[in-house]
């Protein structure tokens, strides 16, 4: 694929700003990936989502290594729920060789998940600021994972994470949309962990989709690299910046972006 220097340089600032949101959020990115593939250089919406796939591995592996040396992420939970978002994952690969979607059902799929991705976020984005206002402090103070309760929260998170790799696989959006909502709003999760927590479960999962997209898809590696270089210096600024920008603010921002985008999309 020929790409002019100037296209060059944009994919690397879109890859900059959304590895930056993406990681502030833990909702992987992969619908800024996919929008910047669609509408910038048309590449097919199947092959997108593919090469999504491979720039989410690449961005959430440094996003969760750089998450995990501030403490914010609990290896053993991250890998329990992980493994059940590959099994999704493997469950949606066999569903969809068996019953391929055509390129304009996926669009209308990922489009219609990405608009409840941004519902949910404005929920949460309440939730939050609420929250904010009724204690007068930061709710993330005073949370350890060593009072977490696993054996209560594993009946309650492993259906969803389930879904959660279930989804991934099949629109490339990485998955944080039900893993973030989930963390937060139903295993109690501070937003900050929960969004950390979820980049890691995106890393490993991701890496099952990229070995998969590899065999069974199309992946556009240069285009995968330059976006991927930018998310990469995007995720080590939000990671940077995780603690110092108001949650509340940026979940309110980054769900209007998303059900743009969305809206956007389904007349693409």
């Amino acid at each position: 694929m020929d790409i002019s220097l100037e296209i060059v340089i944009i994919l690397i600032l879109l890859g900059i700003l959304s590895g930056a949101i993406s990681s502030l959020t833990g909702i992987g990115g992969g619908i800024f990936y996919i929008s910047t593939m669609v509408f910038l250089i048309a590449i097919p919406i199947n092959e997108a989502r593919d090469t999504s796939t491979f720039i989410i591995v690449i961005f959430s592996g440094v996003a969760f290594f750089r998450y995990f040396k501030q403490g914010k992420i609990d290896l053993k939970l991250c890998l329990i729920f992980a493994t059940f978002a590959i099994l999704g994952g493997i469950t949606a690969t066999i569903v969809f060789l068996i019953f391929p979607l055509d390129n304009l059902m996926l669009k209308i799929v990922i489009a219609t998940v990405v608009i409840i991705s941004g519902i949910n976020m404005i929920y949460k984005a309440i939730i939050t600021r609420n929250s904010e206002k009724k204690k007068g402090i930061d709710i993330d103070e005073g949370f350890t994972f060593e009072n977490f309760n696993y054996k209560a929260n594993l009946k309650k998170g492993i259906p969803l994470f389930f879904l959660s790799g279930f989804i991934a696989y099949l629109t490339g959006v990485g998955g944080g949309i039900v893993n973030v909502p989930a963390l937060n709003i139903f295993l109690g999760l501070p937003i900050h962990n929960a969004t950390a927590v979820s980049t890691a479960i995106i890393f490993f999962v991701g890496i099952y989709n990229t070995i998969a997209r590899i065999f069974l898809g199309v992946i556009h590696y240069y285009v995968g690299v330059l976006i991927a270089t930018g998310a990469v210096i995007g995720a080590l600024i939000g990671t940077k910046l995780s603690n110092k920008i108001p949650k509340s603010s940026l979940q309110f921002l980054v769900a209007f972006v998303l059900i743009g985008l969305a809206i956007r999309l389904y007349f693409a």
